[in-house]
């Protein structure tokens, strides 16, 4: 990978011209792409894909690693968001991941198979008709996927982290 890449993904310079991203939006945006890319250790393209892409278009995309997938999609589907809206976004994100990482780390396989499978029932049912639990079933099932596809587990969660997880939590349960 480029090592001089811009902290903001090509993707979204357009938005950032149409003045569509405020300086605290792209400032949230730059820490989410590092906070992801910080907890993935599984490739958002597999080399053989990338190369494949390479090959069919003669350039290299703009969506190479987690980060950049992340950014991308949240600029894009909650640009319109304040920007205490937007930091609440992106906080939520940062929630989600250190949460996939304490309930999936070390965990047997019976657990993420009953995950799945309580995932797997409450989606059976429409979704007007979720009690909490549904709900909780069908987030805890997100978490996994994010776990399982990004390579959560493979790093140790930083002192940091936690203690922002844990203020997170209390400024949520205080609210």
């Amino acid at each position: 990978m480029a090592e001089n890449k811009s902290e903001l993904n090509p993707e979204l310079f357009d938005m950032m011209r149409r003045g569509q991203l405020s300086a605290n939006k792209i400032l949230n945006l730059i820490s989410l792409r590092e906070l992801v890319d910080k907890f993935a250790s599984k490739p958002f393209l597999e080399e053989e894909k990338l190369q494949e892409i390479k090959t069919r278009t003669g350039v290299e995309p703009d969506i190479l690693t987690w980060g950049d997938y992340f950014q991308t999609e949240i600029a894009s589907r909650y640009f319109d968001k304040s920007d205490s809206e937007f930091s609440k976004i992106v906080d939520t994100i940062r929630f989600d991941l250190i949460s996939a990482h304490l309930i999936f780390s070390n965990k047997p396989d019976y657990f993420v198979d009953s995950v799945r499978g309580q995932a797997l029932v409450s989606k059976s049912i429409d979704s007007s008709f979720w009690t909490l639990e549904d709900e909780e079933n069908v987030h805890l099932e997100i978490l996994l996927d994010y776990y399982d596809q990004m390579g959560i587990g493979e790093k140790p969660l930083s002192v940091s982290d936690r203690v922002w997880y844990e203020s997170f939590e209390l400024k949520q349960e205080a609210v």
